[in-house]
């Protein structure tokens, strides 16, 4: 059985009338709201960006929360502040379900992890199961491609379930005619033993995309407001391939400062690369009953990929 589901990852919980009817034509039945970030500067752990959440939520969904944890504030943790910061934590969460009534019955933690900070961030994990907030509820966490491939040393959270994040495969940073989003062969290179991993797996896939900065060869920033065809046939820019866009003299343009041989390389989910990873991880994930859920829910983003576009990468679930 495939439970379909999308990810919101905005501050303000307001699907607009075009996201809610796509959504309904796809049977969407789980949402993932994040509820806020956990970050850390000068030794102090803090809560970022809280969502806001209407008091009646959609009924024909199913809310599962997720929290965010940044890499500065695993750094920050330690023995001594362990169960005062999952306690604050658990609170928080609380206070926004509450706030928004829902009553999750699972909650999820996101997290880059990494072999030197996986102790402390498993220690957070166990923490958290203590609160009342999580007792009785299922906890998750997101697993990258990386944590699969390296097992050993990135070692397996205790949780009861994972969601393997099938986006963000390379260096967003690296130059070159290359789609850090989502690339088949990197997916094979990461996921040959996806089979063998300990924990039950969901499954999540992008629809999102970018376009990158680079001066030179050193990466600038994210344009996240520069679709292709802003760059498709316009003067400003020489088109080097399919996916680069080198700037022809210093300008600014919509609002970003541009020098001459700037390139912005974009970046995106097209439909046969997100089928063909759909059906590689599919014939290789050992559950009878799976979550899929896309990243994220936005009118932008779902303009740019059809319903049926969509079911059929659901279809490769079943």
């Amino acid at each position: 059985m495939v439970n379909r589901g999308f990810y919101y990852w905005k501050t303000v919980y307001a699907p607009t009338q075009f996201e809610s009817a796509t959504l309904r034509n796809l049977r969407v039945q789980t949402m993932y709201i994040r509820l806020f970030d956990v970050d850390a500067a000068n030794n102090h752990i803090y809560p970022v960006a809280p969502v806001r959440l209407p008091a009646s939520p959609d009924p024909s969904y199913t809310y599962i929360p997720a929290i965010f944890i940044t890499q500065r504030a695993l750094l920050v943790l330690t023995p001594a502040n362990m169960s005062s910061v999952a306690a604050s934590i658990s609170n928080m969460a609380a206070g926004i379900c509450a706030g928004g009534n829902i009553t999750p019955r699972e909650i999820q933690i996101d997290c880059d992890w990494t072999s030197s900070t996986r102790t402390r961030y498993f220690e957070l994990l166990r923490a958290l199961k203590t609160n009342n907030f999580f007792k009785g509820k299922l906890l998750s966490c997101t697993i990258r491609m990386h944590q699969i491939k390296y097992t050993n040393s990135s070692g397996i959270p205790p949780v009861d379930k994972g969601l393997l994040m099938c986006y963000n495969m390379g260096n967003m940073k690296k130059p070159g005619n290359h789609n850090s989003i989502l690339d088949r062969d990197v997916a094979e290179s990461y996921l040959s033993g996806i089979g063998a991993y300990p924990l039950r797996l969901d499954i999540a896939l992008p629809v999102f995309s970018w376009s990158l900065l680079f001066h030179g060869q050193q990466f600038g920033r994210i344009l996240r407001d520069v679709p292709k065809d802003l760059l498709e046939g316009n003067r400003l820019f020489r088109k080097r391939n399919e996916r680069m866009y080198q700037c022809i003299a210093d300008t600014l343009w919509m609002g970003y400062h541009l020098s001459r041989n700037d390139v912005i390389r974009v970046e995106d989910c097209d439909q046969k690369t997100l089928e063909s990873v759909a059906a590689y991880t599919a014939k290789r994930v050992n559950n009878d009953s799976l979550n899929v859920i896309f990243f994220s829910c936005d009118s932008i983003t779902l303009s740019k990929h059809s319903v049926n576009e969509l079911e059929t990468i659901y279809d490769r679930y079943r």
